[in-house]
C-alpha cells in the first residue's frame, strides 16, 4: 500500500473530523475545534495538523495536530500530540510509521527540543509498536501529561445494570442527593453566561483551595466551553437555588470524558452528596449524546497507593466501570544537546 502525506487545511476540516470521530483512538484532543482552542492559549499559538491517505482511494488511515509548548527553559520549545497520533496500529501501522518519520523530518526544520506523544494504545499495542519504529528513537516521556490509568463506565449497558455495577455507597450517595431534592442543569452550546462562569469560577476557587491544588485561569474554561462547544457541557447541582456542585464533561463521538469537576465547602451542603448525583446525570447525558463509554479521566495506577490521584481515585471507583491502562508518553528527540540538557534539568 502507498501513501500520501498531507498538511491540516481548513478544507479537511469535515473529512478530519469525521475521521476522528468515529476512529475508536479517536477523541476531543485530535477533532478540529482542539487545534482551534489550543491556538487561544498564551504559548501555544502555533498548532500544525498532518495526515497520511492511502494513495488510491485518498481515505486517511491517520492523523495527528501538533501544539508547540514553551518550556521556559532557556527559550526551548516542544510539541506536543494530546492522545495522538490516531491510527490503527494493528491494521494500519505502516501509515502510522510513515506519518510519524514525516512529521519527524517537518518539526526537525520548524525546530524545538522533542515531540512527544500518548494515544490511545495499550501498553501491548505500544510494544508491538515500539520494535517496529526504532529508527524514529523513542524515549520514555519524562512527564505525562495524560493518565496512564483511567476508570471507564460502559453506556451501552442499561441504567440497572450500571447501578448494580456500583458499590454500594455509590448508589445510596445517588438515591439520597435525589431525595433530598437536589437539581441538575445542564447548560449547552450557547446557553452559558457570564454568570454561569462566574458560578463555576467561585466552586473551583473553593475546591482547589479545599484540596490544595492548583487549576487553570478563569479564562481557560471560558475557552474550553466556547471554542469546544459543539463537545463541551457545563453542568450544575443545585439545592433550592444555591448552586453547590460543578462540572464540565465532553461529549465527543462515542466518548465521553469527565473533564473538571468542582463543589462547595460549606459544610451545610456538602452532606447532599451532589458530586454523586451530577457523575449519574452526566452519564444519562452521555447516552443522550450516544457516547459508548464514560472516561473518568484518571485513576492511580495498581499499587500506587501514594499517587497524586489516589484520594479522587476512590471516590470515581464508587461507580464501579473498569480500569483502562494505556501506555505511557514517549518522545521523539529533536534536537539532541537540547533535549539532553532538558532531562537533565527535569530531573535535579
Amino acid at each position: 500500500m502507498s501513501f500520501q502525506f498531507f498538511e491540516y487545511t481548513e478544507k479537511e476540516h469535515s473529512q478530519w473530523n469525521e475521521f476522528v470521530l468515529s476512529h475508536p483512538h479517536g477523541s476531543i484532543h485530535q477533532v478540529s475545534e482542539w487545534k482551534d482552542f489550543q491556538k487561544q492559549i498564551p504559548g501555544r499559538e502555533t498548532v500544525l495538523g498532518f495526515g497520511v491517505r492511502e494513495n488510491s482511494s485518498h481515505k486517511i488511515l491517520a492523523v495527528t495536530f501538533c501544539v508547540q509548548m514553551q518550556t521556559g527553559f532557556a527559550g526551548q520549545y516542544w510539541w506536543y500530540s494530546a492522545r495522538g497520533p490516531i491510527f490503527d496500529p494493528q491494521k494500519n501501522s505502516d501509515a502510522g510509521l510513515f506519518l510519524m518519520q514525516e512529521i519527524h523530518q517537518r518539526l526537525q526544520k520548524k525546530g524545538g527540543m522533542f515531540w512527544r506523544i500518548d494515544p490511545y494504545f495499550s501498553k501491548k499495542e505500544w510494544q508491538h509498536l515500539e520494535k517496529k519504529y526504532r529508527s524514529l528513537f523513542l524515549k520514555k516521556a519524562i512527564q505525562n501529561y495524560q493518565p496512564t490509568d483511567t476508570l471507564e463506565i460502559d453506556l451501552t449497558q442499561s441504567d440497572e445494570n450500571i447501578l448494580a455495577q456500583m458499590k454500594r455507597k455509590g448508589r445510596y450517595n445517588i438515591k439520597l442527593a435525589q431525595k433530598k431534592g437536589v437539581r441538575i442543569q445542564v447548560l449547552e452550546k450557547g446557553k452559558c453566561t457570564s454568570q454561569d462562569m462566574k458560578d463555576f469560577w467561585r466552586l473551583n476557587q473553593e475546591t482547589t483551595s479545599r484540596d490544595r491544588f492548583s487549576g487553570h485561569e478563569k479564562s481557560y474554561y471560558e475557552k474550553f466551553l466556547n471554542t469546544l462547544s459543539d463537545y463541551a457541557v457545563l453542568f450544575f447541582a443545585e439545592y433550592e437555588g444555591e448552586r453547590i456542585a460543578t462540572a464540565i464533561s465532553t461529549f465527543c463521538g462515542k466518548k465521553a470524558i469527565y473533564y473538571f469537576g468542582a463543589s462547595t465547602s460549606n459544610s451545610e451542603y456538602r452532606n447532599l452528596m451532589a458530586p454523586y448525583l451530577l457523575q449519574w446525570e452526566m452519564m444519562q447525558y452521555g447516552k443522550k449524546r450516544q457516547c459508548h463509554t464514560y472516561d473518568f479521566l484518571g485513576i492511580a495506577p495498581e499499587g500506587e497507593e501514594d499517587h497524586p490521584y489516589s484520594g479522587i481515585s476512590e471516590f470515581k471507583w464508587k461507580f464501579g466501570g473498569e480500569r483502562r491502562t494505556y501506555a505511557p508518553g514517549h518522545e521523539i528527540v529533536l534536537n539532541t544537546l537540547w533535549y539532553t540538557l532538558y532531562r537533565i534539568a527535569k530531573l535535579v
